[in-house]
C-alpha cells in the first residue's frame, strides 16, 4: 500500500528552491525564493536564514541598497528588507514610510514594527503591529513567532495582539 505523502510546507519549498538557485550562481532566481520564505515561513529560525542566505545572494548578485536592479525596477519592500538586515534601521524604516507604505501595505507596516520593537520602541511596535494585523491577519501568526516581537509577547498590555489573554 503507497504512503500518501505530507503536503510540502510552501515555504520549505522556496527555500529549497532558494537554496538551489545559490548553487547554481543564479542570484536573482534565489533572491525571488528567499524573499517568498521571509514573506511565508512561520518558523523564526528559518525566516532568519532565509534573511541571511539573501543578503549573501544580493551581494553576490551585486545589488548594493539603493542601486537599481534592471530597468530600475527595484522593489522597496526588498529594499527595505536588506537596509534592516543590514542593520541600517533608520533607512529602512524611511523606505517603509515613503508615500504612506505602512500605512496600505501589511508587509511595510510589519517590518515597520519589526524595527520599533528591535529598537526598543514598544508602544509603537504594537500600534504599527495592530495595523498590519489589520492588513493582514496571517502577520498575527508571522509575529508570534517572529524573535523580534518577544518583548511586545511578554508584556500584558500587548498580548491581545498576538491572540493572548
Amino acid at each position: 500500500m503507497a504512503k500518501k505523502a505530507d503536503p510540502v510546507d510552501p515555504a520549505l519549498d522556496a527555500y529549497a528552491k532558494g537554496l538551489a538557485a545559490l548553487q547554481r550562481k543564479q542570484w536573482s532566481q534565489a533572491s525571488e525564493h528567499l524573499e517568498k520564505v521571509i514573506a511565508e515561513a512561520d518558523q523564526p529560525e528559518l525566516r532568519d536564514r532565509a534573511r541571511q542566505l539573501l543578503a549573501a545572494s544580493r551581494e553576490q548578485g551585486g545589488e548594493a541598497a539603493g542601486s537599481q536592479g534592471k530597468g530600475g525596477d527595484e522593489d522597496p519592500f526588498l529594499l527595505a528588507v536588506f537596509e534592516k538586515n543590514r542593520g541600517n534601521l533608520e533607512g529602512a524604516l524611511e523606505i517603509c514610510r515613503k508615500g504612506g507604505r505602512d500605512q496600505k501595505d501589511d508587509r511595510f507596516a510589519y517590518l515597520t514594527a519589526s524595527i520599533h520593537a528591535v529598537e526598543g520602541r514598544t508602544e509603537e511596535a504594537a500600534q504599527v503591529l495592530t495595523q498590519a494585523v489589520e492588513l493582514n491577519s496571517k502577520n498575527r501568526v508571522h509575529a508570534y513567532h517572529d524573535p523580534d516581537f518577544a518583548e511586545l509577547r511578554r508584556n500584558r498590555d500587548y498580548r491581545h495582539i498576538f491572540g493572548l489573554s
